[in-house]
């Protein structure tokens, strides 16, 4: 299931609803800007199978429940995902501060943190992976398939978003992530 429900904001800006297709297993959506973003994507260095990332599944009629929408301004690409009131956010590999980053802002990019302290928003591997889980609790796992420098969801270059989810729990956002990116 996909289309484009983007406008044409000039020549080089565009904004609207992601397109999706199920990829993976039943819960799990690639979000893509538009079909070329989509046939023109890197490949992904973050799925076990980066065919897995590319290949839609048939006759799976699933829609997600979260759909992001994304403005792409100057060679920057913004998504935003609305969650509801009271979601709680983990993830984004190793920085500083507490575990939950709700209203933080962190930027991904891997880098030698000589000397690091509370204020330091990058360390030395960038995950561009957040677990969000919902009030009542259900869990939804985002990842922004991107090697690039990327603060939360904006890169400079259109990339696919994964979400995993709504599941049942946070154990179950985790096993289906994992069957995508971990090595067994």
């Amino acid at each position: 299931m996909s289309g484009y429900e983007g406008t044409s904001l000039n020549s080089e800006a565009r904004s609207g609803k992601m397109i999706f297709e199920p990829i993976l297993e039943k819960g799990v959506f690639r979000f893509d800007c538009s079909e070329d973003d989509r046939k023109n994507a890197f490949p992904s260095i973050s799925f076990q199978d980066s065919k897995v990332r590319d290949t839609p599944l048939v006759n799976v009629q699933n829609v997600p429940t979260y759909i992001p929408s994304f403005e792409c301004v100057s060679g920057q690409q913004i998504v935003n995902l609305e969650f509801p009131t009271n979601t709680s956010f983990y993830g984004t590999g190793e920085v500083s501060g507490q575990l939950e980053r709700t209203g933080k802002r962190i930027f991904m990019w891997n880098t030698d943190a000589w000397g690091y302290g509370t204020g330091t928003t990058s360390l030395y591997q960038s995950h561009p992976w957040i677990l969000a889980v919902l009030p009542n609790g259900e869990a939804l796992g985002v990842l922004a398939d991107t090697t690039r420098r990327c603060e939360v969801f904006c890169d400079f270059s259109a990339y696919p978003v994964i979400t995993f989810g709504p599941l049942a729990s946070p154990n179950d956002v985790l096993v289906s992530f994992s069957r995508a990116v971990v090595i067994t």
